[in-house]
């Protein structure tokens, strides 16, 4: 049996009426989704979905997207999220990579099938008798070692990498995050992330331990707040920026969510002045998870307990948390070897939630995975009682809202046009994203019209949270002595404010 079939045999067993999944007035308890969820099975099978293969998930959260999700599981074959954002390009791309065999989600955002892919619309009728036709209940033998998801990730060169999940990560990362956060049975969770993102695992271990998991189709922090007040939330999960929005929404929050315990955030660093005011707000512990997709998710979480409320500010990188039960992290120096205690280096994981390798690329995964261990791409140091503290990024990942953008992806569809000679991508601080990307270019000749053209080229191309707030025009961009684009001084330019001087009259 599967993980997946598991958690929900389980979750009928143990909790059978109890709510299992609510969004907006819909409600499905354990022993509904478990039976909805065998239904989608069936009928998926009887449409030639079988062990192994791909299926494209595009929707906003919604029930029906992790009914697909166990569905798929219970069966074998593989998850293939994609945020609702992207546009057509990027959608075929991510089908093209995977080779699909079915397109499942909203109507409107799927693209039309096409080379024998199939089409099921959550919004028809022919998904709801999918979920209510009559299970045929056959087991379908499923290893641990089988890819469960493929979350495509940017890579910072070249197209996009997806990093295959197999059901073993999940049960691995799910016991060992369960063990350190502890739930109470009477658990409602709120989860504001994207179910197409990394941070899904985080309500499918929260449902492991018979929690109530609410969805929020899109982020709204009026919506959130009226949920949290009206369902009796216990676990908030949001990205810092979602809180700033919760706090900046101009509605009463001191003392009117008594329900709430605990607010989990991840993707992006929390600044501390943002910190004491949502703790001085909302008045419940806040718990930091610091993950990678390739590692299953969450391998360090920040307890409430070592979060410091006290004003004022606090001296060196602040810890990320200690790693979770089963994880081992260190850093290393480049050459593999560990670095004086104290000194910065490269933090390695060992988990037992590691992914399988990228699809389809053995190359970049074997520069990944080392000899059991996994390179985050993350420079920090681990301090002798396991405190992870982080002190940058190896790569110039840009984090807006804890979505990760890669400057390479932009560049490439900067470049595209034909009077762009150079282009490069940085992160500039925002408040209320975090970062937000801002895009340099050079040019052959006079080109009036430019600016307006390439912004029209990024919208068509590129999801709307990966577009640079502005394009840039320069006669040169600086260099390293080595020769390679100078990315820390245009960063330096940026916030003396001279990019703007520079784009004037274009």
């Amino acid at each position: 049996m599967s993980w997946m079939a598991h958690l929900l045999a389980r979750g009928r067993e143990r909790y059978g009426d109890r709510t299992a999944l609510i969004e907006r007035d819909r409600r499905l308890t354990y022993r509904e989704l478990d039976r909805s969820t065998d239904s989608l099975a069936t009928a998926l099978q009887a449409r030639g979905v079988g062990h192994g293969d791909r299926v494209v998930v595009m929707s906003h959260n919604r029930i029906e997207v992790l009914e697909t999700y166990f569905a798929l599981g219970k069966i074998g074959a593989v998850a293939v999220p994609v945020h609702y954002g992207h546009v057509a390009d990027e959608v075929a791309r991510v089908v093209e990579n995977c080779g699909a065999q079915m397109l499942i989600g909203e109507r409107n955002l799927l693209p039309p099938a096409g080379a024998g892919r199939q089409v099921l619309a959550f919004d028809s009728d022919e998904y709801r008798e999918a979920t209510t036709c009559a299970p045929r209940g056959a087991r379908v033998a499923v290893s641990d070692e089988d890819p469960l998801f493929i979350l495509h990730t940017s890579a910072t060169t070249g197209p996009p990498k997806g990093v295959v999940v197999p059901h073993r990560s999940l049960q691995a990362m799910s016991v060992a995050y369960l063990a350190d956060v502890q739930p109470a049975d009477d658990c409602v969770f709120l989860h504001c992330g994207p179910l197409s993102h990394g941070a899904v695992v985080i309500p499918l271990a929260h449902m492991a331990a018979g929690a109530t998991v609410i969805l929020t189709r899109m982020f709204s922090p009026p919506d959130c707040l009226a949920t949290i007040r009206r369902s009796g939330v216990t676990h908030l999960f949001a990205v810092p920026e979602m809180i700033r929005f919760l706090l900046r929404a101009g509605m009463p929050i001191r003392g009117r969510l008594p329900s709430l315990r605990e607010i989990v955030y991840a993707a992006a660093p929390m600044p501390r002045q943002l910190l004491l005011e949502a703790h001085a707000e909302f008045g419940c512990g806040f718990r930091q998870v610091y993950g990678i997709t390739e590692g299953g998710g969450p391998i360090a979480t920040l307890s409430p307990a070592d979060h410091d409320y006290t004003p004022g500010t606090t001296s060196g990188p602040a810890a990320v948390g200690r790693s979770l039960l089963g994880v081992t992290i260190r850093s290393f120096r480049a050459d593999g070897t560990e670095p004086d205690p104290g000194s910065v280096g490269e933090l390695w994981v060992r988990t037992p939630a590691r992914m399988l390798g990228y699809w389809a690329k053995p190359d970049e995964t074997a520069e990944i995975l080392r000899d059991g261990w996994l390179r985050t791409g993350d420079l920090g140091t681990v301090d002798d009682r396991g405190y992870v503290h982080l002190t940058g990024r190896a790569k110039d990942v840009i984090v807006r809202g804890g979505q990760k953008i890669f400057p390479a992806e932009i560049e490439t569809v900067l470049l595209g046009h034909p009077a762009v000679q150079e282009a490069c991508v940085v992160g500039i601080p925002d408040e209320d994203w975090g970062e937000v990307p801002l895009a340099y270019v050079t040019v052959a000749g006079e080109e009036p019209a430019l600016v307006p053209a390439l912004r029209d080229r990024l919208r068509e191309r590129l999801a709307r949270y990966k577009r640079p707030v502005d394009v840039l025009v320069r006669a040169d961009l600086p260099r390293t002595p080595i020769g390679k684009i100078d990315r820390r001084e245009l960063r330096r330019l940026a916030a003396e404010g001279q990019p703007a001087k520079e784009n004037a009259n274009r």
